[in-house]
């Protein structure tokens, strides 16, 4: 009997396996190499019938960690997710910035061009027609976005249509963050902030350089962001700068941004259906008004 029992099991998990292969409603592509580095690595989701379409945008993900940690697997909720909604997503690892690494926020800004021009030759061998890429991540994954998105659109190889964020560090000077704002910038820059730099207002400087919100100005591209009321890691200083600048730069109803804010929630925006299913609406409006789908 166990064993008759023991077969049944086996040709339901079967049968279960073999339905969600074939309800999947988009192909995964894993492990697309886009640079020399171990990490240099992006898997991409395309929905069924994608060569269907004349033309297609990306959503970008990138994940968090602290810039230290982190996989791409982690990312790979919002891909499905965004791909069973017809949009072709792809999540990228990146070199992290261990102790003794010689990796710098720098190495990741170029890592995102160098991955975004490995979507394009992607899309060319499979006929999808990737026009635009909207870079987005979470955390760490979001500050380093925001700064690509902020001061490199123009040197990408896709088009950058959007980019949607969730608890990105944006401001890393010592209004956000205090005194840990020299740490984190010397880890992320590898530049030892001394005495004497702090003095001179080079420290200062040096933090500003890494700030994503210091370079949003009237041409940057649109964004959406969302913080929390209780995060613990990302200080309220980074979202009151976001959304002091962006006021001051598009209006406070501007269409250049979208602020979405969980109130109740800490880092993992976990406590706030409500505003999940407004940055969820919003994010799909910026992909219908960018992407034009």
């Amino acid at each position: 009997m166990q064993k008759i029992l023991a077969m049944i099991l086996t040709i339901g998990l079967m049968f279960n396996t073999l339905f969600g292969l074939l309800s999947q409603k988009y192909d995964v592509y894993e492990n697309v190499r886009y640079g020399e580095a171990e990490r240099d690595l992006v898997t991409v989701y395309v929905p069924k019938n994608a060569e269907k379409r004349e033309y297609h945008g990306c959503i970008l993900y990138i994940h968090g960690g602290s810039w230290t940690g982190g996989e791409k697997e982690d990312m790979a909720p919002l891909c499905k997710k965004l791909a069973g909604k017809g949009y072709i997503t792809a999540t990228m690892s990146y070199s992290l910035c261990a102790e003794g690494s010689g990796v710098t926020v720098y190495t990741m800004l170029d890592e995102i061009g160098m991955c975004i021009a490995a979507l394009k030759e992607f899309s060319d061998e499979k006929g999808l027609n990737i026009t635009k890429v909207a870079p987005s991540g979470y955390s760490a994954g979001g500050h380093i976005s925001m700064l690509y998105c902020y001061t490199r659109a123009d040197a990408a190889a896709l088009e950058i249509a959007f980019t949607a964020n969730r608890v990105g560090p944006a401001d890393m000077t010592t209004a956000a963050w205090g005194e840990s704002a020299y740490r984190l910038t010397s880890q992320l820059t590898g530049v030892e902030i001394t005495k004497e730099m702090r003095e001179n207002g080079e420290a200062d400087r040096l933090c500003r350089e890494i700030s994503p919100v210091f370079y949003v100005n009237e041409n940057s591209v649109p964004s959406l962001f969302a913080y929390a009321g209780n995060d613990p890691i990302v200080t309220k200083g980074n979202r009151e700068a976001m959304e002091k600048t962006f006021s001051e730069v598009f209006g406070e109803n501007g269409n250049g941004y979208r602020y979405v804010f969980y109130p109740l929630s800490g880092h993992g925006l976990l406590l706030d259906p409500v505003s999940e299913e407004c940055y969820y609406d919003a994010l799909y409006g910026f992909c219908e008004t960018c992407f034009g789908y």
